[in-house]
């Protein structure tokens, strides 16, 4: 499933350029997704000092690359399991609610909410507030996409 939004991408860079986290969670790998041989992407770039965690959704595309640019990438059943506490500042979570099922979901969403800061996403906002306790919710809009950032 490679993503060709390019929107998307803006945002995903511009995100963690301007909350300056250090920890940062791509749930369902969206640089993997949008086919990027590195953490740079125009003139945006993330930088090795910060720690990029990825959670693969789609383990039937795999390339060597990606093991570079990610400093970790885990399994969604290895990772979203109440034992697992790591935190993390930011998860980016875009162009992924159509391709998890609702149980993996649900539990991604409660882990989510009690491991990070706050995140970015465009999935569908009443399904995550079912799923979420957070302080604020900003509405983002860029070009002809809305996102959502959550301060948990």
């Amino acid at each position: 499933m490679i993503l060709t939004n390019e929107t998307d991408m803006y945002a995903f860079f511009e995100i963690i350029d301007r909350t300056e986290v250090d920890r940062i969670l791509d749930v369902g790998m969206f640089l993997k997704r949008i086919g990027a041989v590195s953490r740079q992407i125009k003139d945006k770039e993330i930088s090795r000092e910060k720690k990029l965690t990825g959670i693969d959704f789609f383990t039937e595309i795999d390339c060597p690359i990606w093991n570079t640019i990610y400093d970790s990438v885990y399994q969604p059943d290895e990772f979203f399991l109440p034992e697992n506490n790591q935190t993390y500042e930011l998860a980016m979570v875009l162009q992924l609610e159509h391709c998890v099922e609702r149980e993996e979901s649900v539990q991604m969403w409660k882990w989510l909410s009690a491991h990070v800061s706050f995140f970015l996403t465009d999935w569908n906002m009443e399904e995550v507030k079912r799923l979420v306790k957070f302080k604020t919710e900003t509405p983002i809009t860029i070009d002809d996409k809305s996102y959502s950032f959550i301060i948990l």
